[in-house]
């Protein structure tokens, strides 16, 4: 081999190895100070990008967990003012079913009664949740982003006031308006049953129920923001295909849904009943009107059942949210835990191959004193 001072073969190979250990060295460094052994694209560009779109996944499904959060707590807080509502009518049962023990002052459960209905509007409008109300009858549904690609649940609005529970200027005294039915009962198009509440002061709504057979618009003119309003409901029957009985259920349950008490007995008499004293008036043929002694108690049974539809929707939505919530909590630990198996270190593997690359960086170090070293023995040829 010849000997030069000017190009030293084995400090060179020295120095290759040394390099090439000390970068090792340093990336199994930067493994045990992130815990990564893919933090860069340097790393491995191709398992980085798949990592950063993982990333990016968890982060949108924990936005959405957060999402799920607030519709869980606000359905949750509707819940809440529903039950107390279902509550403070079961107290209100009980003064209804105490005047009519005698001897009682009447004035004075009306007064208790009153109090109840007073504590009902309280509950609806404060039953509010960073400003959602969702049984206050606004008509907004509340929309909650529940996954990817800007899917949602849709949490229906209710109407919780007394207005619609049929208890709007609730009346222990009130009475009741009947339709007695003959046998040449029959219904038509655009036929209607006008309902008109009143209470001491005069009237207060008029609420319109009017027959549709065919979808069309109906005739009836709303005028609900009058002083009393005017209300148009719509009652769809198909008197081809229908009995009377079912019809007359069918008329039954849209007025019940309005807030109306309604009974029908064996003998063709429908009672409808109000927290107001209601007088009716019909066009249907075969059908002859009338009134009767109030039911208070069949008000509140009405407005109950209201209640108890409004609570099991509520709650429905709720069991559907925490089930969402629950499923994307999965997703975000199934996807950081594919995240892990893709950029995560072996501490211990790194921990032994540090130890490793230590020694070998000593020995290089050494190897590459004794190479450079090596042209000094030159000087022996010229003593």
């Amino acid at each position: 081999m010849a000997f030069s001072v000017n190009t030293n073969v084995s400090a060179m190979a020295a120095l290759r190895t040394l390099t090439t250990t000390q970068s090792a060295l340093n990336s199994t460094q930067r493994q045990i100070e992130t815990g990564l052994k893919i933090a860069e694209a340097k790393d491995d560009p191709s398992t980085f990008t798949i990592a950063q779109g993982m990333r990016g996944d968890v982060g949108s499904l924990k936005a959405i967990q957060e999402g799920l959060s607030f519709g869980q707590a606000t359905v949750n807080m509707a819940e809440a003012g529903a039950l107390q509502i279902s509550n403070t009518i079961i107290d209100m049962n009980k003064k209804v079913t105490q005047s009519y023990n005698d001897g009682l002052d009447i004035s004075i459960l009306q007064e208790e009664a009153d109090a109840l209905v007073a504590q009902i509007n309280s509950v609806v409008g404060t039953t509010v949740f960073n400003g959602v109300n969702l049984i206050d009858g606004s008509g907004t549904d509340l929309e909650v982003l529940s996954a990817l690609g800007g899917v949602t649940q849709t949490v229906t609005a209710q109407d919780a006031t007394v207005a619609t529970l049929g208890l709007t200027g609730f009346d222990l005294s009130a009475q009741s308006a009947t339709l007695t039915l003959d046998n040449t009962f029959a219904v038509a198009e655009n036929n209607t049953i006008t309902m008109t509440l009143s209470d001491a002061n005069g009237t207060t709504a008029t609420h319109i129920f009017e027959i549709t057979t065919d979808g069309n618009a109906l005739t009836s003119a709303p005028n609900e923001s009058a002083t009393p309003p005017t209300f148009v409901h719509a009652v769809t029957v198909n008197p081809a295909t229908q009995s009377n009985n079912e019809m007359v259920g069918i008329m039954a349950n849209v007025m019940r849904e309005e807030g109306f008490a309604v009974n029908v007995t064996e003998t063709g008499v429908v009672e409808i009943s109000h927290g107001q004293t209601a007088a009716v008036a019909t066009t249907l043929v075969g059908a002859t009107t009338g009134a009767t002694t109030g039911d208070p108690l069949a008000v509140l049974e009405n407005a109950e059942r209201l209640v108890g539809q409004i609570i099991t929707t509520l709650g429905t939505a709720s069991n559907r949210l925490d089930s969402q919530s629950e499923f994307t909590q999965l997703l975000v630990d199934k996807l950081e835990e594919g995240l892990g198996i893709l950029v995560d270190a072996n501490l211990a593997e790194a921990s032994a191959e540090l130890q490793a690359l230590q020694t070998k960086e000593q020995l290089g170090i050494q190897s590459l004193s004794i190479a450079n070293q090596r042209p000094q023995s030159i000087l022996n040829l010229f003593q």
